[in-house]
C-alpha cells in the first residue's frame, strides 16, 4: 500500500464504519424505514444490470425526502416542504413519458412503518419482508412486475460516525416481466436493492459514480467513488461478492479515470451543469497487490436523468478480473463532472 493510499484509507475511516463491517452477514434487524425523527431522507433502490438490448438495465431510484446536499437533491419538485417532497425514476436504456417525477409525500406515499410497504401512488409498490421482496410499476407506456429474493450478502458502502448516513446493497436475485412497446420479456439474474438514510447536512460533495457488473450468473462487482470539496477522494473502493461468497472491499491501487466526455455538457432540471463521461477507465488490486479487475467501459448513450440529482446509464465494457478476460454490459450512475 502506496502513502496515498494509507492516508486516504485512515481519512476514511475517521468518518465511516464500514470498514469494520465488511464480510459480515446482513442482519434482518438493520434499519429499514421510511423518513422518521432525525432520519429526513431516505432512499430505496433496486438494480438490474445487463438485460437484453433495447433495455440494457433497470434502476428504481426512490427518494423521500429531499436532501440537503445540492448535488443530489431535486429542489425543483418542492411545492410545499423538502419533508414533503419525493422523487421517482425507473430508469432503462428506453424513454417513456413519466419516467421521472416528482410526488406529495403526505398526498401521494403510503409508507409503511418498518417499509413493509412502500407505495406511490398508482404507480410504484414495495412489499418487503427480508428476504422476499415484489416491485411492481404502472405506467401507459412502460410496466414491470418482480420478485426479488434476497441473499446475506451485503455491500456497506457508508455508515457515518454519528449516525449521519447509512447505505447498504444486498445482493439479490430477481425474476419477472418487463412490458414496453407492446411487447413482454420474461428475465431473471442477479440484482442488487439499497437502502439509505440521512439526516439533513449539507455536505459538500462534488462528484459521485457508480458503476454494477455481473461478472457470471453469481458474481457481482460493485464500484464506487465519491470526492468532495477541491476534488478531494472522499471514497474509492471495489465490492465483490457472490451467492455464495460473502467477499470482500479492495481499494489499494484503486483508479478510475475519464479518456473521453459527451460532446456537450447537460443542464440538469435542478440548474446545474454536469459533463458527462463517455470512455473511462477503472481498476484496483487484489490483497496481494496484484490487480483484481480492470474495467474499460463506453456508454450506450442511454444516460437519464433522476439519479438523485444526476444520471443513470449504460456502458459496454471489456477487461480483466484475476487475469481472465471479461466482457458485457455494466451499469453506471453518474452525479457531477470529474
Amino acid at each position: 500500500m502506496g502513502l496515498k493510499d494509507l492516508v486516504l484509507h485512515t481519512a476514511q475511516r475517521s468518518v465511516s464504519a464500514t470498514h469494520s463491517l465488511k464480510g459480515t452477514p446482513f442482519d434482518p434487524a438493520t434499519p429499514f424505514h421510511p423518513p422518521r425523527g432525525r432520519y429526513s431522507t431516505v432512499h430505496y433502490g433496486l438494480m438490474l444490470p445487463n438485460l437484453p438490448a433495447p433495455l440494457r438495465f433497470l434502476d428504481v431510484i426512490a427518494i423521500i425526502g429531499q436532501p440537503a446536499v445540492r448535488l443530489w437533491a431535486n429542489d425543483h419538485l418542492v411545492e410545499t416542504s423538502a419533508a414533503d417532497t419525493a422523487n421517482l425514476l425507473i430508469g432503462a436504456g428506453v424513454e417513456f413519458p413519466g419516467q421521472f417525477r416528482g410526488y406529495r409525500v403526505g398526498r401521494d406515499l403510503e409508507l409503511a412503518p418498518d417499509s413493509s410497504l412502500v407505495r406511490f401512488g398508482e404507480d410504484f409498490r414495495l412489499e418487503a419482508r427480508y428476504p422476499q421482496f415484489t416491485v411492481t410499476y404502472r405506467n401507459p407506456d412502460f410496466e414491470f412486475d418482480l420478485r426479488v429474493h434476497a441473499t446475506d450478502k451485503i455491500a456497506h458502502f457508508a455508515k457515518f460516525r454519528g449516525d449521519l448516513y447509512d447505505h447498504w446493497s444486498l445482493l439479490c436475485r430477481y425474476e419477472g416481466t418487463i412490458t414496453h412497446g407492446g411487447s413482454t420479456v420474461e428475465l431473471s439474474g442477479l440484482n442488487t436493492l439499497e437502502y439509505a438514510r440521512a439526516v439533513r447536512v449539507p455536505l459538500p460533495l462534488r462528484f459521485f459514480t457508480y458503476h454494477i457488473i455481473n461478472l457470471d450468473d453469481s458474481t457481482q462487482v460493485l464500484m464506487v467513488e465519491l470526492r468532495g470539496p477541491g476534488g478531494i477522494p472522499m471514497q474509492q473502493a471495489v465490492y465483490l461478492r457472490s451467492l455464495t461468497d460473502h467477499g470482500g472491499t479492495y481499494e489499494n491501487g484503486f483508479r478510475f479515470e475519464v479518456q473521453r466526455l459527451e460532446p456537450t455538457p447537460r443542464r440538469t432540471p435542478n440548474g446545474l451543469t454536469m459533463h458527462l463521461g463517455k470512455e473511462f477507465s477503472w481498476r484496483v488490486d487484489d490483497e496481494n497487490g496484484g490487480e483484481l479487475i480492470e474495467i474499460h467501459g463506453t456508454t450506450n448513450d442511454d444516460y437519464v436523468y433522476g439519479m438523485a440529482g444526476g444520471y443513470v446509464g449504460s456502458y459496454r465494457y471489456d477487461g480483466h478480473f484475476r487475469g481472465e478476460p471479461v466482457t458485457g454490459t455494466g451499469y453506471i450512475e453518474y452525479i457531477g463532472t470529474h
